[in-house]
């Protein structure tokens, strides 16, 4: 309601009547101008922003002139009437006037013909476009060719493309205003077409990659001096081959791996002094157990100096198999971990991981049960880490405590075993009601913390109830 009264004191329109005809109940909207209808509408889907045009004559065409447009090919008739639209609207706009172009193509809609997509997508001028997104959300592996070329992108800021093929024609392409690019089930023809297409972006700062099973990239190669952010992924590949990633970012702050790891070759040349790490991977087994153990090990030599990490479950899993051949690498810089476990794993996995990381300080856990895992020995009988009884301050639990009580011996576990423990924060929920979970039991434990002359904060939260924790693997980014 402001911006009505900032408009009629600029139309010399008193304040009094703006007041009086949002009581009468006039419609006052309708006396901004075109542009602020129209930047008005921007913030609607063009679905939504179409509706309006059943309001009077006046607002009949506006819905066209916003400078974005969104759309989903099953929310037409056929693919030929949605392409038919977009043609439209744009001859209607003219060249350069769009500033949002989202297209969402369903190819599992019967009949589709995702032939007429590509020629369509080539008549968008992207000289003026700020965001770009191609969402293919078909599973049947067809791909929607689209040809960036050097005119058409000197302003885009956004780039998000999903289940398409890139032509190898990037070499000359220029993006130098572009920030934020993800490239999920993208085709890449080629290693000179991937870095070709990263190193167009000189301000490049949030980078997402899902290597397609049927691209021909061998040699991933990230070289950008801005880019903060980097996420990749990687699908099970048609067959295996000896890949390599390479990344030079001097700025990059964080760094996750996700999904499918088989990399021959992974080397981080430079990155920030201080970055994150998040690794949630599945080494591929292969039939060369001693190759398979090197590729593990040269992947945690680039962490050494890192002093943020989260690890998955599964990634943990092949850490724990790995040590009993190879010693771990240490992760000396390393003071803050996240990690998911499972609570009826062995026992020694925990220190295991932890004797890896001599100077840490703060840890959280994410724990659940595996019903396909027998209970595993009590954790009272594997001591802590020589290293870290004098280096750990606090440990965290995320999930609410389980009908087995675990945590609860984690817990005794940590105040027993660090001397420089300081804060130790425990969950419960509405399924915490077992044996195991009554007040005598959670008060002899408050009593034992106050025995720990150096713990001084132990919380007991409560959470809203859930439906319980669930690992499995993501399927987007």
């Amino acid at each position: 309601m402001n911006l009505l009264y900032k408009y009629h004191k600029r139309s010399r329109v008193s304040s009094r009547s703006a007041r009086e005809g949002v009581i009468s109940g006039e419609d006052l909207i309708s006396l901004l101008p075109d542009p602020l209808l129209c930047h008005i509408l921007s913030f609607l889907t063009t679905e939504e922003a179409v509706w309006t045009s059943v309001l009077s004559s006046r607002w009949r065409h506006l819905w066209k002139w916003v400078p974005r447009l969104e759309l989903d090919s099953s929310d037409f008739t056929n693919d030929q009437v949605c392409v038919d639209f977009i043609d439209k609207f744009l001859a209607f706009q003219g060249k350069s006037y769009l500033r949002e172009f989202k297209l969402t193509i369903d190819q599992d809609v019967c009949g589709s013909e995702i032939t007429l997509y590509p020629p369509c997508l080539g008549r968008v001028d992207m000289r003026k476009l700020e965001r770009y997104q191609v969402e293919n959300t078909s599973e049947l592996g067809f791909f929607v060719f689209i040809r960036l070329t050097l005119s058409a992108c000197e302003a885009l800021v956004c780039l998000k493309l999903h289940y398409v093929w890139l032509n190898d024609d990037l070499e000359s392409l220029s993006l130098p205003c572009l920030k934020i690019m993800f490239l999920e089930d993208v085709g890449l023809p080629s290693d000179a077409a991937a870095e070709a297409l990263i190193s167009s972006s000189p301000v490049l700062e949030v980078l997402k990659i899902c290597l397609s099973k049927y691209d021909a990239v061998v040699a991933l190669r990230v070289r950008s001096v801005s880019l903060k952010s980097f996420t990749l992924r990687r699908a099970e590949p048609l067959y295996a081959r000896g890949r390599s990633v390479v990344i030079d970012a001097p700025k990059l702050e964080y760094l996750s791996l996700m999904d499918y790891y088989h990399f021959k070759r992974f080397e981080i040349t430079s990155a920030a002094e201080s970055f994150k790490v998040d690794i949630d991977v599945e080494f591929k087994l292969m039939n060369d157990y001693l190759l398979e153990k090197k590729i593990i090990g040269n992947l945690l030599k680039n962490f050494s100096g890192v002093k943020d990490m989260t690890m998955s479950w599964r990634t943990l899993q092949f850490i724990y198999s790995f040590h009993r051949t190879h010693p771990l690498p240490k992760f000396h810089g390393l003071t803050r971990l996240r990690a998911t476990m499972c609570l009826n794993a062995s026992p020694e996995l925990l220190p295991v991981l932890l004797e890896s990381c001599p100077n840490l300080k703060h840890l959280t856990l994410e724990l659940f049960l595996d019903p396909n895992r027998r209970l595993s020995e009590q954790l009272s009988t594997v001591r802590l880490p020589r290293c870290l009884v004098s280096s750990l301050e606090s440990v965290e639990m995320e999930s609410p405590v389980t009908e087995i009580a675990t945590e609860l011996d984690l817990a005794r576990y940590f105040m027993k075993n660090s001397t420089t423990l300081k804060k130790l924060v425990l969950r419960l929920n509405n399924k915490s009601t077992g044996e195991k979970h009554k007040p005598g039991v959670l008060e002899r434990l408050v009593k034992y913390s106050r025995s720990r002359c150096s713990l001084s904060q132990f919380e007991v939260l409560p959470v809203v109830p859930t439906r319980g924790y669930v690992y499995g693997k993501s399927n987007r980014f």
